[in-house]
């Protein structure tokens, strides 16, 4: 195990005690598991629990549109204002990412100077792009199982992951105790339920979110919320557009329609660039009433 590897703390996921480093990977000492690291990735699984909650063939896509996609590009400038704003010794926390994707946004603010811990995601496929990205820890972790951290994190993130999640208020729990008090969860989900469409089947999303519902569930798992708020106010409108689009004869499969939406028109992409850009001082003073998407950042009181 690499040094930076050291640093992340783990619970065996088998028993739930401390794992222990080792040259080859990391064991349980108190139920004798061990656990490999390969191509540097520490592969923790025992066995995926529960429907899938993503389709892997998109990873290849993504790692290839996000750097310059509008979706993408607004998400991480959004993502990044907010932390700034809400956690003013930003700097001096690690961030550990659950559920990373292809990397691209916790390359983002690597680079927007937000130190790195490492990260996870119950996919090789993803963690083979992240490891081409960042030299940082990276764990292979079950689907449908709370991530094995154990406590002593200051800065915890999931982006667009919660909604692909069954269990999504024992995962803020358990991601509550995970966190030192004092430390911080920044996290992303799709917004309002009512836009709920075959986008969402599509994309394996068990739920999307009122602002009402995001700050309750965050509260019963012990959480004080610093930041909540809409982003992303641009594509609401567009969602009914495109149920009716979905609705005329000889516009194609649903897949092919997702295909459409991920690919990089340079017309289309320039403008909801812009669009997107100027909503972000809206969205840091938290006063958009609505968009396609919330980001909340939420703290284990001290």
């Amino acid at each position: 195990m690499s040094d930076a590897l050291r640093a992340v703390q783990l619970v065996c996921p088998r028993c739930r005690a401390r794992l222990e480093a080792t040259t080859l990977g990391a064991s349980c000492a108190a139920c004798g598991s061990g656990y490999a690291t390969r191509d540097g990735i520490l592969d923790l699984r025992i066995g995926r629990v529960g429907a899938v909650g993503y389709d892997p063939h998109y990873f290849p896509t993504l790692a290839a549109v996000e750097r310059s996609h509008y979706w993408f590009v607004a998400r991480r400038e959004v993502v990044r204002d907010v932390l700034r704003d809400a956690v003013p010794d930003l700097a001096e926390r690690a961030l550990f990412d659950i559920g990373c994707g292809s990397g691209g946004l916790l390359e983002f603010l690597g680079a927007s100077g937000v130190p790195l811990a490492g990260a996870c995601d119950a996919y090789p496929e993803s963690l083979a792009f992240v490891r081409r990205r960042l030299a940082v820890p990276l764990l292979l972790v079950d689907e449908g199982r709370f991530p094995p951290l154990a406590s002593g994190y200051s800065l915890l993130s999931l982006f667009d992951v919660l909604e692909h999640i069954d269990d999504d208020v024992g995962t803020l729990r358990h991601l509550f105790e995970a966190l030192d008090p004092g430390g911080i969860l920044v996290l992303t989900v799709p917004a309002h339920p009512f836009l709920f469409d075959e986008m969402d089947e599509i994309a394996l999303h068990r739920r999307r979110y009122s602002r009402s519902d995001l700050g309750r569930k965050l509260r019963v798992a012990g959480f004080e919320i610093r930041s909540l708020a809409h982003f992303m106010a641009p594509l609401v409108p567009l969602v009914p557009l495109r149920w009716l689009v979905s609705a005329l004869p000889g516009r194609g499969s649903a897949m092919e329609r997702r295909r459409a939406e991920l690919a990089v028109t340079p017309v289309l992409n320039g403008l909801m660039r812009a669009a997107l850009r100027l909503e972000r001082p809206l969205v840091r003073a938290r006063v958009l009433p609505f968009g396609s998407s919330l980001i909340a950042v939420a703290a284990r009181p001290l």
